[in-house]
């Protein structure tokens, strides 16, 4: 019997649809011999549908085709069977999933919440854990681990939305000591959703009304004006990590476009926006150090299976800062793999072996500890804890 392969995609994120997109790629490259793809695509509302449809991109050109020939189940734990069960009056089991494979981006998807609901269920979970993908996904709790470690990072300064309503003043000194330009950005969002550029002092107040609009954390750090971007790919776990190709990025505007970021490797020739060079024209100690950046930025937000760091290089000093991480990269950065003789496909077997492989180890761990305090406490001693 096969393993069925419960792809996750979707959610109630503003990277809905590039999740689409990523998945629809990534369902086509997990190997059919050896497993059976179910997906289930979660609508903006919450909803979970599943159905062969679901697989191909003109389904969600109307969603009415969905609602109408897709099924809508509830994923559920039944004596440590993982079932899709119809939502209707007469509830019925529709298929099983023996993994869950979140292929999803953005803040309420990408950032832990899907993965902590299906470790929730039990279900074994493809990708990176909880915790990984929380602080992946929030810059600022990113900056912290890794300026413990000192790692190279621009300057920033980061605040709450009630920091700014309640202590504007107070804020705005410690935002003084950057030197402009500055870049703002949401904390928790990706694909340069909701991003800044703030040129002078009175564009301040009206760049952070706005990005609040998005997100209630905010960072804002000292922007790179001779600026070079670069990207690698690291895939592994903490034993052992490769990294791919370095990517040169080159832009011919000041932000990147939620547009660009979603096209295609395939695409990227045609896209007046963004240069990409694969690999990288760059020397051997620029090339080493952000191998190394990138391993080390893996090792310590606990990354596993594949991830992609974002890193920027200021051609005037000659300074090299890791920008982001990617938990779940677009497309899984399967272009960043292809000198390496790495395909698409041997990505996706990779981390479904490396799932199986934990499901294993974890089966030889502790999980429960002997405990009677319940046997030990009486009505009185509850009273008391009141």
């Amino acid at each position: 019997m096969k393993i069925k392969i419960g792809v996750l995609f979707g959610g109630k994120s503003v990277e809905h649809e590039l999740s689409i997109l990523t998945a629809i790629q990534a369902m086509d490259q997990i190997d059919s011999e050896k497993y059976e793809v179910i997906p289930i695509y979660i609508t903006k509302n919450l909803e979970f549908y599943t159905g062969g449809m679901l697989r191909y991109i003109d389904s969600y050109r109307d969603f009415n085709l969905i609602k109408r020939y897709a099924k809508k189940v509830d994923l559920i734990n039944r004596n440590s069977r993982f079932i899709l069960q119809t939502t209707n009056h007469f509830k019925k089991e529709y298929n099983e999933i023996h993994m869950a494979f979140p292929i999803v981006h953005g803040a309420k998807t990408e950032d832990g919440t899907l993965q902590g609901y299906l470790q929730l269920l039990g279900i074994p979970c493809i990708g990176n854990s909880i915790y990984a993908s929380a602080v992946g996904q929030d810059k600022v709790f990113m900056r912290q681990i890794l300026e413990s470690s000192n790692l190279p990072l621009t300057n920033y300064v980061w605040f709450f939305d009630t920091d700014y309503i309640n202590n504007k003043e107070e804020l705005f000194k410690k935002i003084n000591n950057l030197k402009y330009p500055l870049i703002l950005k949401p904390a928790t969002l990706g694909s340069s959703i909701g991003i800044e550029i703030i040129k002078q002092k009175e564009e301040l107040e009206s760049a952070i009304e706005k990005a609040i609009k998005y997100d209630n954390k905010i960072l804002i750090e000292e922007a790179i004006e001779n600026l070079i971007e670069y990207t690698c790919s690291v895939l592994g776990n903490s034993s052992r990590a490769e990294t791919s190709d370095i990517e040169e990025i080159i832009k011919n505007k000041e932000i990147k476009k939620y547009s660009d970021k979603i096209l295609k490797p395939a695409d990227l020739e045609n896209n007046e926006n963004l240069v990409r060079n694969i690999p990288a024209d760059i020397s051997n100690k620029l090339q080493k150090d952000i191998e190394e950046y990138s391993k080390e930025t893996f090792r310590l937000l606990n990354l596993k299976g594949i991830a992609s760091i974002d890193f920027l290089y200021d051609k005037t000093n000659k300074k090299l800062y890791v920008d982001e991480v990617n938990t779940i990269p677009n497309y899984f950065s399967h272009h960043l793999w292809e000198n390496k003789n790495v395909s698409y496909k041997e990505i996706i077997n990779y981390l479904i072996t490396q799932t199986l492989k934990d499901v294993n180890k974890e089966k030889e761990m502790t999980l429960t500890i002997d405990n009677n305090v319940i046997d030990i406490i009486n009505p009185t001693d509850i009273q008391e804890l009141k």
